[in-house]
């Protein structure tokens, strides 16, 4: 049943419209948001979403763990390895190569982290 929102339901009236049952279908039930008839509710069974058990606060806080780290590790591998390359552009003198070998070497070994990461994320 849903409460009028702008007037008072107090005094146990349901000032809620109801709409009309369809001529051409009288068998069929046509299920309304307006139920007026509180009778009806205990004749119905209970509407259930899911059967899945939720998580626990434990689960959540892992999942949410490993996601972070996988976060952190794909830009941390990326950035090491552009650190590392500009490093190399320095040495050899191989102006952006090393910039650019750093971060596409930073980028594989990020992605292969980040997967590693969060398939455990679907781990039971």
């Amino acid at each position: 049943m849903i409460k009028n929102l702008l007037g008072g339901d107090e005094d146990g009236v349901n000032n809620a419209p109801t709409s009309p049952a369809p001529k051409q279908n009288q068998n069929r039930q046509v299920l309304s948001l307006f139920d007026s008839d509180p009778g009806d509710a205990a004749e119905k069974e209970e509407f259930v979403l899911s059967t899945a058990e939720p998580e626990t606060f434990a689960e959540t806080t892992r999942k949410s763990g490993l996601a972070w780290a996988a976060g952190i590790a794909f830009f941390a591998s990326v950035v090491f390895m552009l650190i590392i390359g500009w490093g190399a552009d320095l040495l050899l003198g191989t102006s952006p190569w090393g910039m650019v070998g750093g971060i596409v070497l930073g980028s594989v070994i990020g992605f292969v982290q980040f997967f590693r990461l969060t398939s455990q994320i679907f781990k039971k």
